[in-house]
């Protein structure tokens, strides 16, 4: 299992950033392969997370709690790289959980393998940057919408960059991330719009 993740592994690398045939070899050793069953938590409310998980297959999302509610912060499928990025990054207790939403086959690498990796290859160091861009704008993104678009908006513009999540994950974990009601997401799904004039 874990020569046919990491080849997509690589597949995603590739994608956003060259590598040569020396840093595949490279990356292979600091990796391992887990396959979990839907409900699995990988992380939860006051652990430390230590591990960024690459899905190899599967569907994720992070949760908290805001007023005894239960809030989606994101959901991640097929080809996204995972973690509690606050609690990883600063080695804190962890204030979401991380749940499988699906039966997922992963990838993960350690924090202090991480960071052996960016201590002495470049080349990881240069992957590090670029994925951590990727996700900076990814936020920046989130909040911008949540500020700026209407509802019908944010829908429509996440099934446009998210079909897979958008056919798969439960309404409600939807709802939740968008920041809208079930009934507001449920309305939304039974009407049509032309999503080319979309902002």
């Amino acid at each position: 299992m874990k020569e046919i993740l990491y080849s997509q592994f690589l597949d995603t690398l590739l994608e956003i950033c060259p590598i040569n045939e020396e840093t595949k070899s490279l990356l292979y050793p600091y990796l391992n392969s887990q396959k979990l069953p839907k409900g699995t938590h990988l992380l939860s409310i006051g652990e430390i997370s230590d591990k960024v998980f690459y899905i190899g297959k599967g569907l994720i999302r992070s949760y908290y709690f805001l007023d005894e509610k239960e809030v989606t912060g994101w959901i991640a499928a097929e080809g996204e790289f995972v973690s509690s990025i606050y609690s990883f990054l600063r080695e804190k207790p962890s204030f979401e959980n991380i749940e499988l939403l699906e039966d997922s086959q992963l990838l993960f690498i350690s924090y202090s393998d991480l960071q052996q990796l960016y201590y002495t290859h470049p080349i990881a160091n240069r992957i590090g940057r670029i994925l951590s861009e990727k996700y900076l704008l990814i936020s920046d993104e989130r909040i911008r919408s949540l500020r700026m678009l209407k509802a019908e908006e944010r829908y429509y513009r996440f099934c446009l960059q998210y079909p897979s999540i958008c056919t798969r994950a439960p309404l409600k974990h939807i709802a939740s991330y968008l920041g809208l009601s079930r009934f507001t997401l449920s309305r939304l799904r039974g009407q049509k719009i032309k999503l080319d004039l979309l902002p």
